[in-house]
């Protein structure tokens, strides 16, 4: 397996990384139920956010994963808030309505067109785990590999269309993909006579607005957890940044991940244990 630093690189290159088997059958399994019960409950709806306040014991351990979170920290430092969380599925079309398009190139919240061909940190994180394989007929994730350093466009009118430059990504279930924001990419649509299930823990740095509101009861009830372990990074993830200041005002005369490691390093030490 590669190790972190060697993730890091590939990912500065191509705009993304894939972790293998990160969840196991039976949570996704919680997910999928969890899915159809809200569903059900309401009209048949197939897209959800906020899924945190909704499901607060069963979407937490997903958010925190400290394989996602590792990662996430050493490409953004420790400024790692949660965006949002999403839980949706995508319902099949017949075979012949597919053919030839795809569901819509795009960059993702936060992003910008590359102006020049550096890397750059990204200003979000897209963390996402397909609730089944990636099959041709479930739909492959297209990605643009280094899209994230090149200014690429595209009109309107084949922004549903296969790309020349694409590349076809047929995951596993439970896998996460980790994309920079700027990354250009698209689903492909389903055509597997079932729901295609998609996952989305949506990461963004800690001084930008969060879609997710985190002010509901069970959101507010875990974020007093972690203000009571003194957890700054899960303090961070709620919206609660208390070293936001000195830190985006340091200076900045050295390496920046050299800094991060640094004050990740000091934010673990004062994690109080149970």
């Amino acid at each position: 397996m590669p190790t972190l630093d060697e993730r890091f690189e590939s990912y500065k290159t191509d705009g993304f990384t894939i972790f293998e088997e990160v969840f196991d059958e039976s949570q996704m399994q919680s997910w999928r139920e969890k899915h159809q019960e809200l569903s059900a409950a309401n009209n048949g709806q197939t897209w959800f956010g906020n899924t945190l306040e909704l499901v607060p014991k069963l979407m937490w351990p997903a958010v925190t994963h400290p394989t996602i979170l590792d990662f996430v920290e050493k490409v953004m430092g420790p400024f790692v808030q949660l965006d949002n969380l999403t839980l949706a599925a995508f319902p099949s079309i017949k075979p012949e309505e597919a053919e030839g398009k795809v569901s819509g190139w795009h960059r993702d919240r936060w992003a910008h067109v590359p102006y020049t061909d550096a890397y750059h940190r990204p200003n979000a994180i897209n963390a996402i785990s397909y609730l089944q394989d990636l099959v041709a007929a479930f739909g492959p994730l297209r990605v643009i590999v280094g899209s994230h350093r090149k200014p690429i466009t595209i009109e309107d009118a084949t922004r549903a269309k296969p790309h020349p430059d694409e590349t076809l990504i047929y995951m596993k279930a439970g896998d996460v993909v980790i994309t920079h924001n700027g990354l250009v990419h698209s689903g492909t649509p389903n055509t597997s006579g079932q729901l295609r299930y998609f996952f989305s823990i949506y990461y963004n740095l800690s001084w930008l607005k969060h879609t997710d509101h985190h002010t509901g009861p069970h959101t507010q009830k875990l974020l007093a957890a972690a203000k009571a372990a003194n957890n700054h990074q899960h303090m961070r993830l709620l919206g609660v940044d208390e070293q936001l200041q000195p830190r985006c005002n340091s200076g900045f005369l050295r390496a920046d991940e050299e800094r991060w490691e640094e004050w990740a390093t000091a934010d673990r030490a004062t994690i109080i244990e149970p």
